[in-house]
């Protein structure tokens, strides 16, 4: 049964208060979400609903927009007229209702409104062009929501052309990081932009091959070099990149040797500590130990493979006791007395001996 009733009807030409046509609003929109109107009926309640329409104080029409926001019962023509209103009036209709279509909504974004993009950012669902769309005209906070939209739909164009857009943005690469399976290859772009933390997300967010794994949490001495180059201060956290695989059962026995191998001294360091369960300061120590004994003992208390401990020593040897590594974030003591070039990082070094265990 109908709410409206012949005094309803009356408000839209007598000398009514905008409350009152607010209210008639909601009573309508009720009418047509309960679809208990006869066809006669129905057809009055759009009539009514395209008049408060033009009505010209806005509290009316943003009372019906809020209450047809959910509506697929009202003619599409009159949701757009809605969405298109002042802002006011279209917000509700740009992030609820479904008979807006992709050209509608894009149209939208693309004449700039912040407030109107970002509400259209967070719809249940978001389709390529407009994500794309959304994308490429939003500013930093509205490309962010969309990002953590789990209905927005990306595809390869949209996530390069975010990256391009906002380099040096933690918030926007923090929402990539979260997302829900990124490809490959974008993920593969994205760790040379973000921080520790950041990778420790994608750790936990995305499902990655053990050779994107290794690209996520190792340097090697090469990346190191570049790293120091484009920021002195810079440092990295290997520590928390440890913790986050120990607690996902990822800190492999492969993992942890392949670290050995590449240069990357604290990734290895921290790695043994925390299979242990002592202090970095003392798993250094061990490590370090000219007779190798002090080693044995920790890789044994480490419970790794037994089979390659000779080999897993010989490469420990080589990075930590012969004079051909050492750290690059200090210099060989064996230098202090000689003259250094100006940018010791870019001198030249003899390559090493590739060792690859697995």
């Amino acid at each position: 049964m109908s709410e409206i009733t012949l005094n309803d009807v009356k408000l839209l030409d007598g000398d009514s208060s905008p409350e009152r046509r607010s209210v008639l609003a909601m009573k309508i929109a009720r009418d047509l979400k309960n679809a208990t109107l006869s066809e006669t009926e129905n057809d009055l309640a759009i009539a009514i609903c395209q008049k408060l329409a033009d009505d010209v104080d806005h509290t009316v029409r943003q009372s019906l927009s809020e209450s047809l926001k959910e509506s697929t019962d009202i003619p599409k023509d009159l949701a757009v007229k809605l969405a298109n209103d002042v802002l006011e009036v279209s917000l509700p209709m740009l992030e609820f209702n479904t008979l807006l279509e992709d050209a509608d909504l894009i149209d939208i974004v693309r004449r700039g409104d912040v407030q109107r993009q970002m509400e259209i950012s967070q719809r249940a669902s978001l389709s390529e062009p407009l994500t794309h769309s959304l994308c490429e005209e939003g500013n930093e906070d509205v490309v962010e929501s969309t990002l953590k939209n789990d209905g927005a739909v990306f595809d390869d164009d949209s996530y390069k052309l975010v990256l391009q857009r906002f380099q040096t943005s933690e918030a926007i690469h923090t929402g990539m990081a979260m997302r829900h399976q990124l490809p490959p290859h974008i993920i593969d772009r994205l760790v040379d932009v973000i921080s520790d933390q950041l990778k420790t997300y994608l750790l936990s967010y995305q499902t990655l091959s053990p050779v994107l794994m290794e690209r996520v949490v190792l340097e090697s001495r090469e990346d190191a070099k570049r790293r120091l180059l484009q920021d002195p201060g810079s440092k990295r956290d290997a520590q928390k990149l440890v913790l986050a695989m120990d607690q996902q059962g990822k800190l492999t026995p492969e993992l942890i040797f392949r670290a050995l191998e590449v240069g990357d001294r604290p990734f290895f360091e921290y790695a043994m500590a925390q299979r242990v369960g002592i202090d970095i300061g003392a798993a250094r120590t061990l490590i370090k130990d000219p007779g190798a004994k002090g080693f044995a003992a920790l890789y044994k208390k480490a419970s790794l493979p037994r089979a390659d401990f000779n080999a897993i020593n010989y490469l420990v040897d080589v990075e930590y006791r012969s004079h051909s590594h050492s750290p690059i974030s200090a210099r060989d003591k064996r230098d202090n007395a000689a003259m250094e070039p100006e940018s010791w990082l870019t001198e030249t070094q003899p390559k090493k001996k590739k060792w690859r265990l697995f």
